[in-house]
């Protein structure tokens, strides 16, 4: 019987391929109220993953150099296929321009703190089912 599932291990590359075809993942870090991790709609400049937030949210914290983690994942039930990327980074990285395909926050209210993530390690895998 042969067998059509996998689990493969992503480069680099790949990664920040699959990083620029999704707008929403989760940014996690250890706040000064302990452990956050977060949803966010996110654009990309270069390896500078950029979101905004509200000075009155735990995302505020970000704006200064902080070490943080970034995930995003594409999974199909129905095919038992997907992929998940992991970014690790510093956040506070300076951003010039919003990136061109910077999607709106789906949550109310404005939002005009922009803060970069400077990536400088990408980790990612791609399953299938058997």
């Amino acid at each position: 019987m042969a067998q059509y599932g996998h689990l493969t291990t992503l480069d680099a590359d790949e990664c920040r391929l699959l990083l620029g075809t999704r707008r929403f993942g989760r940014v996690g870090w250890n706040s000064a109220s302990g452990v956050q991790i977060l949803p966010v709609s996110y654009g990309m400049v270069g390896d500078t993953i950029v979101f905004r937030t509200m000075a009155a949210s735990p995302l505020a914290e970000l704006v200064r150099p902080v070490e943080v983690s970034f995930q995003v994942d594409d999974l199909d039930d129905e095919t038992t296929t997907g992929w998940s990327i992991l970014v690790h980074g510093m956040s506070g990285a300076p951003v010039e321009q919003l990136p061109a395909n910077m999607p709106a926050p789906w949550a109310p209210g404005d939002r005009p703190l922009v803060i970069g993530i400077a990536a400088d390690h990408f980790a990612g895998r791609s399953i299938a089912a058997d």
